[in-house]
């Protein structure tokens, strides 16, 4: 299996022959790009969006709240990339600067799992009890 930065790369280079990336005014504002982690945990997504202002980097995930805590989807930005900053750079300096960026995100992402004490899967911090428990575990006769 190839490692996670040469895929990365390899999805970046895909973008690039598909659409202008530097280019702002003929892509889609706000329109994500999604990287899927195959092969890790629950094989959750990062995203790249275009914006108004450039690029961003980050992830959707859970977040529960409420009187009775209650699913409701959220987004994490988690980096940013300015246009002037993207378009006085060359092709290859820009898939650079994106590659690192995507792999912080990825990275970052990535430390929110932990095994679970009781059943030994990795679970995002989203769809934990605490620390060390996952929600769908059943431990005492209770479903965290």
């Amino acid at each position: 299996m190839k490692p996670l930065k040469v895929i990365a790369r390899e999805w970046i280079n895909s973008l690039y022959g598909k659409y202008s990336l530097n280019e702002k005014e003929t892509l889609l504002m706000d329109y994500p790009f999604y990287f899927k982690l195959e092969g890790f945990a629950d094989e959750p997504e990062v995203y790249l969006r275009t914006t108004v202002d450039g690029m961003e980097f980050g992830y959707e995930a859970t977040q529960w709240g409420g009187y009775m805590p209650s699913p409701v989807p959220g987004v994490y930005k988690k980096h940013s990339l300015s246009w002037e900053t993207l378009q006085s750079l060359n092709k290859e300096q820009q898939q650079e600067i994106i590659l690192e960026l995507l792999m912080k995100t990825i990275n970052t992402r990535k430390r929110q799992y932990r095994k679970c004490q009781f059943c030994g899967e990795k679970v995002a911090v989203e769809h934990r009890f605490d620390k060390d428990t996952c929600h769908g575990c059943e431990h005492f006769g209770v479903v965290y």
